[in-house]
């Protein structure tokens, strides 16, 4: 039985909304979300990612973990099925256990090492484009397609942040 309500409350909906509304704050909306992720769904890693289309290139934005998943500037997207199913398709990927993540992601020795069995990644949309990805990973078994709805909507708010900074400053 897990210890988390996984929906998010009107309260969450409206802080989120409060933090992505006021002056540009992309880390602040950035920590929000994972907040509201850890509190609603738990996670072992969060991390948010932009999408270069034009460079095919992916970066990351923010991490829970630092160490294991640094931010460290822009990489080529690689042919994942993350990257076919979030990025090309804009659809949310659903690793159900360790199996899945093995065929999901190139870097499943890592994930792996810090006791992940199951994600979520959920496409980030802004005017009818991907432009990342938000990342969940918890205990295999932890997300169903249930929970997509309520992360998309989630992403959904935070995605005009993360499409700001794509602007010149």
């Amino acid at each position: 039985m897990f210890m988390h309500d996984r929906k998010p409350t009107l309260d969450d909906i409206a802080r989120l909304v409060s933090v992505t509304t006021g002056p540009l704050d992309p880390a602040g909306a950035y920590r929000a979300l994972d907040e509201i992720v850890a509190q609603r769904y738990g996670h072992k890693l969060f991390t948010l990612f932009r999408f270069i289309e034009k460079d095919m290139e992916i970066e990351r934005l923010h991490s829970s973990n630092l160490d294991a998943y640094p931010l460290l500037g822009r990489k080529k997207k690689q042919d994942t099925v993350w990257g076919e199913t979030v990025l090309d398709r804009g659809e949310v990927l659903i690793s159900r256990n360790r199996d899945d993540i093995r065929n999901n992601f190139t870097d499943f020795a890592t994930i792996f090492d810090l006791g992940i069995g199951g994600m979520i990644n959920v496409p980030l949309i802004w005017n009818g484009s991907v432009i990342g990805s938000v990342n969940i990973s918890h205990d295999e078994g932890r997300f169903t397609a249930a929970d997509s709805g309520y992360l998309k909507m989630l992403a959904g708010i935070v995605a005009p942040v993360v499409a700001a900074t794509f602007r010149p400053a």
